[in-house]
């Protein structure tokens, strides 16, 4: 955090609120906010693809979608897809008391059923959501997406161990990299500790 110098700091009190939020709710609710360390990754993506248009599916409270909107600046729109109507609920909230929205959109739905409905090509793409939909994104990823595109795809630690082995779902994680590494549409890496991929539309 000292080394970022605040560059980590963008909405941390949402941060903190999805956490409160979560412990409240119990061991049923899957609001996980990403690490705020995380948080510089997105100035990186926007000024790498001179971000006019985001896409995250996983929306939770709101955090990294605000984060994304603030790194990429006003005239970039940042499409949020959150299955769960409480969770859009609370960040279509937090979207209006930060300021946001006029540039933060709520999708309701689940991934799997509101991607095909989208039209048009993102720069920034960042699947956050059910890790057991994501084969099913890559025909979508390939029509929302234009060379220079990105997809950053979180939720890969099922697959990899550590305290995610105990979670279900690593056959499609599996699959998932595996189409996405071979498809020659993308460039794929994948982080190891972090358990993120990275792809290059090409």
């Amino acid at each position: 955090m000292k080394i970022y110098g605040g560059r980590a700091d963008a909405h941390l009190d949402l941060y903190l609120m999805s956490n409160q939020h979560r412990r409240r709710h119990g061991p049923d609710c899957d609001m996980f906010p990403s690490n705020p360390l995380q948080a510089p990754l997105w100035t990186v993506m926007a000024s790498l693809t001179h971000a006019r248009r985001m896409l995250e599916v996983g929306c939770g409270h709101g955090y990294t979608a605000a984060v994304m909107a603030s790194a990429a600046g006003p005239d970039c729109r940042v499409d949020t897809i959150e299955g769960d109507p409480d969770h859009a609920d609370l960040a279509e909230q937090a979207f209006e008391q930060r300021g946001f929205s006029r540039q933060i959109h709520v999708l309701r739905g689940r991934g799997q059923n509101v991607l095909p409905r989208l039209k048009g090509h993102y720069d920034v793409v960042f699947l956050d959501g059910d890790w057991r939909e994501y084969p099913r994104y890559i025909p979508h990823l390939r029509r929302l997406t234009s060379p220079g595109s990105v997809v950053v795809t979180a939720n890969l630690n099922p697959l990899f161990g550590g305290w995610g082995g105990r979670l279900p779902g690593k056959p499609a994680i599996q699959s998932y990299l595996t189409r996405i590494v071979r498809d020659p549409r993308f460039r794929t890496y994948v982080v190891p500790g972090e358990w993120h991929s990275i792809s290059v539309r090409v």
